[in-house]
């Protein structure tokens, strides 16, 4: 949670809201929850909770094998990603979570590099700082130093570094940013590393309407929905039931050959008219039957790239491809990214 007091907040009927006791990051899912399209921010979702709850999910789960796709190509490549960058060299990993799978990098970067000081990236902070002192139990010799904030706050942490800094960007992560706003961001981070840095980011590939409404379905509804509510209602005082909204799924599909890929589209929809109640601001949000919250500003919650949707959006943000993986079902990939003005041979 941010230090500092709350400022005041506009809703769209033109309500000021200020209330010193609320910090502005929490004033800011005001903000989105009150906008003409309303959504909360998607790191919103993931408190201690939501971050235990996902966890679980993502490696149990039958249908959304994303984690067991990505953990086939690290386990088989894991050295060669760490190959990418010198010694002496420190791990960066947006939205790190639990560093599940992120072990199998800091195993291969100890083996390839000795020391190694690990830097989890996560806005559940309590969470990684729990991970990283399991972590520097596991691994000795392993210097883990947890970064509580958003991506760009985690990039800019390490950007005064001296070591060479591989960064992973790992979950497919990265394509819940929205897609109006990727380029921007890669741009951002291109801006702030050297030549030996790399980028390493792992994005899903599957576009199978039939298994992504299976992979995206209900069982996300306890981290989505029920977690979510609950922590409205804990945050703002709030009255939101939650068997008055429902979870929804959506696939917009756009041509392959272009460069915006298709995507997923994630909400929750007010099942009838209803006004929740915000009782620490003083508030209330009137829904629409059928009004939805999206899980994020942008019109996207996962996309599904090719690799030639990849390639373009690496050329338009200052990077070029330095290597990529996929697994054997070709349905995912994990691809290196090394600043475009790097004398190599993009692949």
């Amino acid at each position: 949670m941010m230090s500092g007091q709350a400022s005041d907040v506009t809703t769209e009927s033109g309500d000021v809201i200020s209330h010193n006791d609320v910090p502005d990051e929490l004033m800011s899912v005001v903000t989105s929850l009150t906008s003409p399209r309303r959504y909360v921010p998607q790191w919103y979702v993931y408190d201690t909770r939501g971050s235990e709850l996902c966890e679980e999910l993502i490696q149990k789960s039958k249908t959304y094998k994303v984690w067991q796709h990505e953990y086939s190509i690290l386990q088989t490549h894991a050295d060669d990603i760490a190959s990418k960058v010198s010694s002496p060299a420190v791990l960066v990993d947006l939205g790190s979570g639990a560093s599940s799978k992120t072990r199998l990098v800091i195993e291969a970067m100890r083996q390839r590099h000795g020391r190694l000081t690990f830097v989890p990236v996560d806005m559940a902070k309590e969470f990684i700082e729990n991970c990283g002192r399991q972590l520097e139990t596991d691994y000795p010799g392993l210097t883990v130093e947890p970064f509580g904030g958003m991506y760009m706050d985690g990039v800019q942490n390490v950007a005064a570094r001296e070591e060479n800094r591989l960064l992973l960007w790992l979950g497919n992560s990265f394509s819940n940013v929205s897609i109006h706003h990727q380029v921007k961001m890669l741009q951002e981070i291109r801006a702030q590393l050297s030549e030996g840095d790399r980028l390493v980011i792992g994005v899903d590939m599957d576009a199978d309407r039939e298994a992504l409404s299976q992979a995206y379905g209900d069982q996300w509804a306890p981290i989505w929905r029920d977690n979510l509510i609950s922590r409205l209602n804990k945050d703002f005082d709030g009255n939101m039931d939650v068997e008055k909204f429902d979870f929804s799924f959506e696939l917009v599909e756009n041509p392959p050959d272009g460069d915006t890929p298709s995507y997923v589209a994630l909400s929750l929809s007010s099942s009838g008219r209803q006004r929740v109640h915000l009782r620490t601001l003083g508030l209330d949000i009137d829904f629409d039957d059928g009004e939805k919250i999206y899980f994020y500003e942008g019109p996207n919650t996962s996309c599904k790239f090719n690799l030639r949707q990849l390639r373009r959006l690496a050329e338009s943000s200052g990077f070029a491809v330095d290597a990529y993986w996929t697994n054997a079902e070709e349905n995912y990939c994990v691809i290196c990214l090394a600043p475009a003005d790097v004398s190599h041979t993009s692949v």
